[in-house]
């Protein structure tokens, strides 16, 4: 199977170019990715139609899950096995410290250590080699729902093949046996995308890559109007593939040398005849540890998306669709992006705009045919320290700018101010913990939480305009803290060019 999976890996680094004629037809279009027993199928279904999306479900066909009817009572003979381990000594019923002879099968980490001894699997905590043997510490005898019996010393020790999901894989007759069943039940869906990640799995067993091309032919038997996507590209996959997405998720820390790596990718995949997904986006919703997915940050992915012609996975659940406070404005925006770049819309000069790691552009749609194209500058937080918060803003564009001030921590604000060159903005309301305050380019302003659902809307004094290049600006307010502690306060501007670029469509 090593050598296998090496001439796969050979050919793939050599970009070398599939002959044989695919049997689906390539797409790049974009997908929302929903989960396989969701019960919100209809109410992401009409999402997709308002995003111009896809509906894709996430398969994983040949994962044994531990409470199967292959695991207990009685094991399986069709999981797969990593490899044969020997028992040092005959062990009992109730030993849960044993040893085997040492095996390389160890240098292959696993998650849960399951071994299968007859119709026995045990489970094991930790491993220790010592000298020509390996020692297994904290055993569960019996585990998993099978039962605990004595073994003799020359009977076999199978170790277990593992999933990062706490799951069991098949051999590729079970895998085949699976695979059936799950390509049957799909096909009674009217969902127009499958989506497979982890397609290296389906070739750890014997059969290798022709495990892969037997697993796809198979879904595609009983799925054949729909499109199959995966996560690895091979020769055995390539015929039955609308499209390659390498599961890749997107985040901030992105921005920097992803550019050189997304070009060799679009070479390689536009090489081999096949279309390439981006990776993923995820809409996220404010915890203690992040902060809510914003528009900007979605804007600058769907950048880069249009930068490269490639579609991708937003993975925005129908639980943080319906407490997130921005839904309708993100589904919109991606529409409008997507549109243009399916249509072709976007040059080619805009495209290599696209492909700055810092640049931020903002797009709107004017009328049924005229879009918008803005240059936007997003600057860095700005720390309040309530007592002499004077900062040079440095925008380079002049003109309105929109703001948003977070108040966390504990207690609260009242009252901010902002003196410009330009004049004073006043804001007479209250900002608690746990909220937003939101001025926006149209002069709208208003609080919301930190889902940006807005709570009330607030009546501003003054004219929100900054020159290009440095302003000094001088932020007072009304502090309130609360147990002794002050608020933590942030500020944050936008501005953008008041010429934007003029897309039609034809």
């Amino acid at each position: 199977m090593k050598r296998i999976l090496a001439i796969v890996l050979c050919l793939l680094c050599s970009g070398i170019v599939f002959a044989q004629e695919p049997l689906v037809t390539r797409s790049t279009k974009s997908y929302l990715i929903a989960d396989y027993n969701h019960k919100d199928t209809a109410f992401l279904r009409e999402k997709c139609r308002q995003a111009g999306l896809d509906l894709g479900i996430s398969v994983l066909a040949n994962r044994v899950a531990t409470n199967s009817k292959y695991v207990s009572p009685k094991p399986s003979k069709h999981l797969l096995r990593q490899g044969v381990l020997q028992l040092q000594l005959p062990i009992d019923d109730k030993q849960n410290e044993f040893a085997v002879y040492h095996s390389e099968l160890f240098d292959q980490p696993t998650n849960i250590n399951v071994l299968q001894i007859g119709d026995e699997l045990i489970t094991y905590r930790t491993s220790e080699k010592s000298g020509n043997i390996n020692l297994f510490y904290h055993c569960v005898r019996g585990a998993l729902g099978t039962k605990a019996t004595a073994h003799g010393k020359n009977e076999p020790v199978y170790k277990l093949w593992d999933t990062p999901e706490r799951t069991l894989l098949p051999d590729f007759d079970l895998q085949n046996q699976m695979v059936q069943t799950e390509a049957k039940k799909l096909g009674k869906t009217d969902h127009p995308l499958l989506i497979f990640n982890d397609l290296k799995s389906y070739a750890y067993n014997e059969r290798g890559d022709e495990a892969i091309r037997h697993f796809l032919d198979t879904m595609l038997k009983y799925n054949p109007e729909k499109r199959l996507q995966v996560d690895l590209l091979t020769p055995a996959s390539w015929p039955y593939l609308s499209r390659v997405n390498e599961n890749l998720l997107w985040n901030e820390s992105m921005r920097t040398k992803i550019i050189e790596t997304l070009t060799e990718k679009q070479d390689f995949y536009h090489k081999n005849l096949i279309p390439w997904m981006i990776g993923n986006f995820q809409i996220l919703l404010a915890d203690k540890n992040r902060k809510a997915t914003t528009l900007e940050e979605l804007e600058w992915f769907l950048s880069k998306a249009a930068a490269f012609d490639a579609g991708f996975g937003l993975d925005f659940s129908a639980e943080t669709m319906k407490k997130h406070g921005l839904t309708d404005a993100i589904l919109n925006t991606v529409n409008i992006w997507e549109s243009l770049r399916l249509d072709s819309i976007f040059s080619a000069e805009q495209k290599e705009m696209f492909k700055d790691p810092y640049g931020n552009w903002h797009l709107e749609k004017a009328d049924d045919s005229t879009y918008l194209l803005y240059n936007q500058h997003i600057s860095r937080r700005y720390f309040c320290n309530f007592s002499d918060d004077r900062w040079e803003w440095n925008s380079p564009y002049a003109g309105r700018f929109a703001m948003r001030i977070a108040v966390e921590g504990k207690g609260s604000i009242s009252a901010p101010v902002f003196n410009t060159p330009n004049g004073e903005l006043v804001f007479p309301c209250t900002l608690k913990t746990g909220q937003y305050l939101i001025l926006d380019f149209d002069g709208a302003a208003y609080i919301t939480d930190l889902n940006f659902n807005k709570i009330e809307e607030v009546e501003m004094q003054g004219n929100p305009f900054l020159n290009e290049g440095l302003s000094e600006v001088l932020f007072t307010c009304t502090m309130k803290p609360q147990e002794g502690k002050n608020p933590l306060v942030t500020v944050r501007y936008f501005t953008r060019n008041e010429s934007p670029q003029m897309m039609v469509f034809p």
